[in-house]
This record gives structure tokens, C-alpha cells and sequence, in this order.
């Protein structure tokens, strides 16, 4: 609930009768000690409470990190954020999930059952609704808080599939974004959660290791913690982190030598058919291809089914059709995956080297951030990458159109084009409206995406494409971007197309000197302020920040003394991935 764009509405001090049942609450809730209520509010701080964008209202001492959310402001439930949990993480059950798993959850992706590690202790018993929070075996920290989907007596007769736990709250997203943005050590990055002994050790600042101000203020905690042992996989579980490192020599040489397309599209498969959910099969098999196979090609590899032996699609999976790990079948004179069976050992083999790849990857992106930091800190010169950013537009469906997403609509869901067009191929199929490449024309499609004056009626075939792009124009258009911080992924969703940057260069008394205007940086998630600060120190410039005019005008301008508008324009560059088809520069000095 907080993967959009959240702002904080209004704050307003809690009183001395509000504060003391808000702790009573919270201590008999949580079961917790006069020790750890103390721990998390320090008996003369004062409280004060956050209205959010969202509707959900936070609680946190004043001037510090927020400590508790109630999710829709209804005063029904008080969540412990990640902040909380970090201080006292004892406070709700834990389900742990494997290492390799987290980048999903820190994505914003709820937790599947299969993601769950069946030890003993866990998942233990639950009901649906019941909140949990989500850990990685040898790190007693939790990431990440939920309800759970289903209940352990609905998971001991129909077993580990299906989603189980609906995330609320996680590390890195907007929420932890309104507090200091600290971690609780190394263990924790933005790509994925570690366990403590591969990232940190328990005498950090003894290894040479600075703890964050957060970390510090855990110490004695994290040591009462790290005496417990995690719980242990049982022997239907995939392999833990630590085994899968232990194959990661063996297939260096391998790694080295270039794949052929034949490997690339094979390895594709496979991923996909690990990836795709049983909810959403029998699946066309264009849809798999797009959604879930591309997606798993390997870093710097491009994916070109008609370069390999295989030629088509069909063919691909009709070999491992005959291998028996999936099933096919012709719906309407489509081809549609069918099954798969998740316990073929050739899938299971899949899983492994998936599990390696994840976890070379996330070592190797630690290990450029590392390097990074270092640069940055002896003050040499950048080595890296241009920091990655994306552009994706996004739909709003309205009423009328709703029969075409089903269950998936709400009135503030937002779906990406490719989903539009899964949506529309799923309606077309349901209501026998497809005809291959075509589509036979209903009441729905006539009323809404065509003219009175235009001569299409209910039972005329049209393109499929041209239905689509229809569609598309009757929805209300969003864009979201997605960048990376030093501090994580940050994220901004915005009504129509992302607004240009624009950056002017004056003429200020008379021409003698200049001065540099740059606005619509919120549209890349950049906040004025925190740039103008950068700027006016990377530059060595005076910088003022002021709200650009008009009534529905919410963005500010930079005013930056000196001609440094391809200066500006860099910076953005190399700080932020953001090039120049989204920068408008414009220079109206004379000189």
C-alpha cells in the first residue's frame, strides 16, 4: 500500500491522555515490557501523528522515524513499521523465506507459499488475516509485514501453493522512505536481504565495519538475537544460499563461454515455467513468451527465437511437452500452456542454477556499490554506469469498460499496456470473440470504443491490434518512474506523460550576468529542495527553490546563479539515468 507516490498530508501532536493509551494499546496488543515500551517512546519524547495521501496515519515520536501505521486511518489495527521491528523483532511471528527470495518482496510482490521455508517453528500455525512478518534465516531482523492470504489448516489439505502472505509494508518502500532511511547493518541493500553472517558480523565496528546510528542503538538486541537458531529447511525445500554458493566455482568456466541462442531461449523457458503462476494457466502461449520468458533472459543477452534451431515457439515447447514438463492445448485455434509440473526434476535443476544467478548477481551489484562509495569517498572519479532509470506508462480503466479485466479491476488499479492487452485477449476468448488474428465486435466493444457516425456493429471483425489501440485511448493514462538511490528504488506515479525537465539560462542585469531556471523535476522523482542543495554544492553556486505559479501548479523552480545549464543537464545524467529527451533547454540570454 505504499508503492505509490505517498506524502504526508498533516502532523499534529498527540496529547498527554492520547499518548498514554496509545502505548497501552500498543503494550497490550503486542504483549510487550515496560523495558521495550520505553525503548520504542522515550518517556518524555512527545508523539505526534501523520496523516497520509493514502489515508493510513503513522505514529512516531517527534522528529524521529515512524514507529506504528494504522493502514486506513480507521483507528481498527496499529502495524509495527520495519523502524519498530528493528528495535523489537519480537514483536509478531516471523515466516522466513529464503534469501534469494527477498528482491521479490523488496519489489513490492506478495509471498507466495512457495517462497515460505517449512521448518518446525515455521510457518507454525495461522488464520487468514493474521499479520506476520517476513525474515531470512541467521538474520533475526524482519523485512517486510503482511496479513496472511490463507490459514495453515487450508495449506495442511491443499498444500504450499497459492499466495500466502498480502505485503503492507516492506524495506525500501514509501513508508521507511518518511523516516531516516537507516538500516539495521550491511545485511540489509536495496536488491536483496542477507543473512548476518554472510554481510556483517555481530562486532561490526571491531571488522572495521561503521554501524549505522540505527544499528548502534540495536546492538544489545541484535545479540540476544543472533543466539537463536534459525529454523532449518526441511528436505522438501529448495536448497539454502549457502549450498547454492558452494556450486558457484563449478560453473565459473561455464559462465565464461558465450551461450548460443539455442541455450538462451531453452534457459528462457525455463524461467518462465518456474515463474508463471498455476492462477493464471492455461495461459496463450504469446502471453508466457512476452511475460514471463523474455523477462528471464540473461543479462546482455537478446532473445530471438528465430536465430535458434528451434525456429517457433511451438516447437520449443513441444520438446519439453514430450520431456514432461508441461502440457499444451488448442483453445479456439490458440496455442495455450496448460500445466506444468513443479516437481520434474529438470525444473527443480532450473530452480538451483536460478538461485545461483540470483545470488551472483546480487553479489555483484554489492560489490559495484561498494566500489562506488569508496570512489565517492577518496573523491575520484566515477567508474560506474549511468544509474538506471524507467519510464512506464500506465492505464486507469473506467466503469463502463470494467467486464473487460474481471476480477483484476478496482477503481484505482492501474495495468500497464501489456496487461491491457493480456486483459483483452483473455475477454475475447471467454466471449468467443476471437477469430484469430481478428475480433468479432460486441455490444461492449460498439458503445465505447467506436463513433456513432462510424459504421461498425456488434458482429463486424476488426484487428485485434486496432481494438487494442482503441482501447488504450479510451483509458485514463498514467506514467510511473522508477529509479535507483544510494538509499533504494524510489518511485513517482503521475496522471498523463511525465512533464519534461525544463532548464532556462537568463540575462540578469543586462546581460552582465546569468542565471540557470530548472523545474519539473518531481515528475522523475526528485525532490527540489534535496537537488538544489547537490547542485549548489556540486557547482559552487547560489541556489533558491520557489513554487512556480498557478492554482494547480504543485511543482518548484530552481534558480541557480551563473550560466551552468549543461552543467545542470549533466548531473541529471550521471546522478539520475535521466538523458536529454527529457530535458528541455532552452538559452534566452543575448550573449
Amino acid at each position: 500500500m505504499f508503492k505509490k507516490h505517498v506524502t504526508e498530508v498533516n502532523s499534529s501532536p498527540l496529547s498527554g491522555k492520547d499518548v498514554k493509551t496509545l502505548k497501552k494499546d500498543i503494550q497490550t496488543t503486542y504483549r510487550l515490557s515496560d523495558e521495550q515500551v520505553k525503548r520504542l517512546f522515550p518517556s518524555k519524547a512527545d508523539l505526534v501523528v501523520q496523516k497520509l495521501s493514502n489515508k493510513a496515519k503513522t505514529f512516531a515520536c517527534t522528529g524521529e522515524n515512524p514507529l506504528f501505521f494504522d493502514p486506513d486511518g480507521r483507528g481498527n489495527v496499529l502495524l509495527p513499521t520495519v523502524y519498530a521491528l528493528w528495535q523489537c523483532p519480537e514483536l509478531l511471528p516471523k515466516i522466513y523465506t529464503y534469501s534469494e527470495v527477498s528482491p521479490k518482496v523488496l519489489g513490492g510482490a506478495d509471498l507466495f507459499l512457495q517462497g515460505f521455508i517449512v521448518s518446525d517453528d515455521s510457518p507454525g500455525e495461522f488464520n487468514s488475516g493474521d499479520v506476520r512478518v517476513v525474515a531470512v534465516p541467521g538474520n533475526p531482523f524482519p523485512f517486510a509485514l503482511g496479513t496472511m492470504e490463507t490459514s495453515s489448516e487450508a495449506v495442511a489439505t491443499s498444500g504450499m501453493k497459492g499466495k500466502g502472505l498480502k505485503l503492507l509494508h516492506h524495506y525500501p518502500d514509501l513508508l521507511w522512505g518518511l523516516g531516516d532511511k537507516t538500516t539495521p547493518d550491511s545485511s540489509f541493500t536495496p536488491l536483496r536481504i542477507f543473512p548476518q553472517a554472510e554481510q556483517s558480523s555481530p562486532a561490526g565496528a571491531a571488522n572495521g565495519h561503521a554501524a549505522s546510528p540505527a544499528a548502534a542503538s540495536k546492538e544489545p538486541l541484535a545479540a540476544a538475537q543472533s543466539s537463536q537458531d534459525p529454523p532449518t529447511p526441511s528436505a522438501g525445500a529448495p536448497a539454502a544460499a549457502s549450498t547454492v554458493a558452494d556450486s558457484k566455482a563449478e560453473d565459473a568456466a561455464e559462465q565464461d563461454e558465450p551461450m548460443s541462442m539455442d541455450e538462451i531461449v531453452e534457459r528462457c523457458l525455463l524461467g518462465g515455467l518456474l515463474a508463471v503462476p498455476e492462477a493464471e494457466l492455461p495461459l496463450m502461449a504469446s502471453d508466457f513468451y512476452t511475460k514471463y520468458m523474455l523477462p528471464c533472459r540473461p543479462s546482455g543477452a537478446n532473445v530471438d527465437i528465430k536465430k535458434s534451431t528451434y525456429k517457433k515457439l511451438s516447437k520449443l515447447l513441444t520438446k519439453y511437452e514430450k520431456k514432461g514438463m508441461l502440457t499444451q492445448k488448442l483453445i479456439r485455434k490458440q496455442d495455450y500452456l496448460a500445466t506444468v509440473d513443479r516437481e520434474h526434476t529438470g525444473l527443480q535443476g532450473a530452480a538451483a542454477q536460478a538461485a545461483d544467478d540470483k545470488a551472483a548477481a546480487a553479489s555483484q551489484a554489492e560489490a559495484d556499490a561498494a566500489e562506488s562509495s569508496q570512489q565517492a569517498a577518496t573523491g575520484s572519479s566515477a567508474s560506474g554506469s549511468v544509474p538506471r532509470m524507467d519510464v512506464t506508462f500506465m492505464y486507469r480503466v473506467p466503469t463502463s469498460l470494467k467486464p473487460i479485466f474481471g476480477d483484476a479491476w478496482t477503481k484505482e488499479q492501474l495495468f500497464s499496456q501489456a496487461e491491457v492487452a493480456s486483459h483483452l485477449r483473455e475477454y475475447n476468448q471467454e466471449q468467443g470473440l476471437a477469430e484469430g488474428s481478428e475480433v468479432k465486435l460486441d455490444e461492449l466493444f460498439v458503445g465505447n470504443l467506436y463513433n456513432k457516425k462510424e459504421p461498425q456493429q456488434a458482429g463486424n471483425l476488426d484487428d485485434f491490434d486496432e481494438v487494442l489501440r482503441r482501447l488504450l485511448g479510451k483509458l485514463q493514462q498514467f506514467h510511473r518512474v522508477l529509479r535507483q538511490s544510494p538509499q533504494g528504488p524510489v518511485e513517482v506515479v503521475r496522471k498523463g506523460t511525465p512533464k519534461n525537465i525544463s532548464i532556462q539560462m537568463e540575462d540578469r542585469q543586462g546581460g552582465r550576468k546569468h542565471i540557470t531556471r530548472v523545474a519539473h523535476v518531481e515528475s522523475f522523482a526528485i525532490e527540489a529542495d534535496d537537488l538544489a542543495t547537490m547542485l549548489q554544492r556540486k557547482l559552487q553556486t547560489n541556489a533558491s527553490v520557489t513554487k512556480l505559479p498557478g492554482k494547480t501548479e504543485t511543482d518548484k523552480e530552481i534558480a541557480l546563479q551563473g550560466s551552468v545549464m549543461q552543467d545542470v543537464a549533466k548531473f541529471l545524467l550521471d546522478s539520475y539515468g535521466i538523458d536529454g529527451s527529457f530535458i528541455d533547454m532552452k538559452n534566452r540570454s543575448k550573449g
